[in-house]
């Protein structure tokens, strides 16, 4: 298919949907676990999170436009913190009803069938049955003037991850996590482990650092 401008704005509306949320790839699918105000637990599920930076340790979520529905962006607000829980296969389904546009109040874990871990260390619901998680804390927001979506940043400050898939130099099998990445609004993949590279350099001289994030 070759599409221009003009093409694209005249596609039917759920085709462009569909095709436009396709275009950027597999995307990391997570669990966000909140608290509302009343501290009932919240969960949905979300694949626009993207790496801002390691130091200090930062992650970054897309949200639409708010709207009366958006309870995962009001609970940060009102709480300003919040989980990350990477998906594992097991949990697809489950992990995917949480998406439906439950009511306020109602505590998608339950309804959803998915198993709610809380800890000491930090005042978030996390996700049992995940291998990477996280609890993160607001940092800083923008919004994208174009459309009204809204950046969130979120500030790591708890950090699990089951032992079995950490490896020594702080790489994350995620083969063996099973974890699953997102292809726009509804099909999952699972991730396979091609191959792993050292850094790339132009020559063998160490004084070329790799052209990376931090």
């Amino acid at each position: 298919m070759i599409a221009n401008l003009a093409d694209i704005e005249s596609m039917e509306k759920s085709f462009r949907t569909n095709l436009i949320n396709h275009l950027s790839g597999g995307k990391a699918a997570h669990l966000i676990g909140t608290y509302d105000e009343q501290h009932q637990s919240n969960l949905a599920i979300f694949s626009n999170v993207i790496h801002i930076g390691a130091n200090p340790a930062m992650i970054g979520i897309l949200f639409r436009p708010v709207g009366a529905d958006s309870h995962t962006y009001k609970n940060i607000q009102a709480n300003k913190q919040f989980t990350l829980n990477q998906i594992p296969i097991s949990l697809v389904p489950q992990a995917h009803q949480t998406s439906a546009r439950y009511p306020s109040g109602t505590s998608e874990f339950e309804a959803c069938g998915i198993e709610e871990e809380t800890i000491p260390e930090f005042d978030g619901p996390f996700v049992k049955q995940s291998l990477v998680k996280m609890g993160l804390v607001w940092e800083e927001e923008h919004v994208i003037k174009s459309n009204q979506t809204v950046l969130l940043v979120g500030k790591i400050q708890y950090i699990s991850i089951h032992d079995s898939i950490l490896l020594p130099d702080g790489h994350i099998d995620l083969d063996i996590a099973q974890s699953v990445s997102a292809g726009g609004l509804d099909t999952y993949y699972q991730v396979k482990k091609l191959a792993q590279f050292p850094y790339a350099k132009v020559s063998a001289d160490a004084s070329h650092e790799p052209r990376r994030n931090s």
